[in-house]
């Protein structure tokens, strides 16, 4: 099953793009695409390619949100990351002002040099949007899932998982804006973590350039797999 982010991300947008038909003024489909790319020579020879993709569909009583990511890396002509991740999420409304929902959840992630070859959760629970205005977001969730993981090497572990989740952003300016994320998954087996901390800045009408710091941690990764990585992440950013 390998690359399976990018296969379902293929479907899901064939999905979504035929359901824009029915958009309107505030609903419909929303999303933003960014990309990366560094390349050195010299002494050291690398090449770093950063992709994500997140499409919204949103209507009155419920949304549709899906993230995919690629991250590669290669220095000296051999590879040093390969990693894949998909999530898509449904939540369900009920009250007018979409303040409070319920969700559910499911998540794919491949590293080949983190021994995954499939990380899969699926969780389901509630959400509360504390504030949201022109400049501030403030929205939090929580809920249960399970967790199945398949590694290249070591031994396959199942888990029932605990979610959390915080979203914040504030736009300082019609032009720049900060953004905090953090989510994490805990069970008997494992706790991962990943927070990414940005700034975006407007470039043009629909092109910004953003900078991310993202941390994460697995508190008992694969054998001979360091427990927590850093990544600062550079992108071009095109919102649609």
């Amino acid at each position: 099953m390998k690359h399976i982010p990018l296969m379902m991300s293929g479907a899901i947008l064939s999905g979504v793009l035929s359901a824009n038909a029915f958009a309107g003024d505030k609903l419909g489909l929303q999303g933003a695409g960014e990309l990366g790319y560094t390349n050195t020579t010299g002494n050291t020879e690398s090449s770093a390619i950063y992709g994500a993709l997140k499409i919204d569909y949103i209507q009155n009583v419920y949304e549709f949100k899906s993230a995919f990511e690629i991250n590669n890396k290669s220095e000296d002509g051999k590879q040093t990351q390969e990693r894949y991740v998909a999530d898509l999420q449904y939540n369900r409304f009920y009250a007018k002002n979409k303040d409070y929902y319920s969700f559910i959840q499911a998540r794919f992630e491949e590293d080949k040099f983190a021994d995954l070859d499939l990380d899969s959760m699926l969780t389901v629970g509630m959400g509360k949007t504390f504030i949201k205005d022109e400049k501030t977001l403030l929205r939090a969730e929580a809920g249960i899932g399970y967790q199945s993981t398949n590694y290249v090497v070591a031994d396959d572990i199942d888990q029932v998982i605990g979610r959390l989740k915080g979203d914040y952003s504030y736009a300082f300016n019609p032009h720049v804006k900060f953004t905090q994320d953090a989510i994490i998954y805990t069970g008997g087996e494992q706790t991962k973590l990943e927070t990414n901390t940005g700034i975006k800045v407007k470039m043009m009408e629909s092109l910004s350039l953003k900078a991310t710091y993202q941390y994460r941690s697995n508190s008992d990764p694969a054998p001979g797999v360091k427990k927590v990585d850093t990544q600062t992440i550079v992108t071009l950013m095109y919102d649609f």
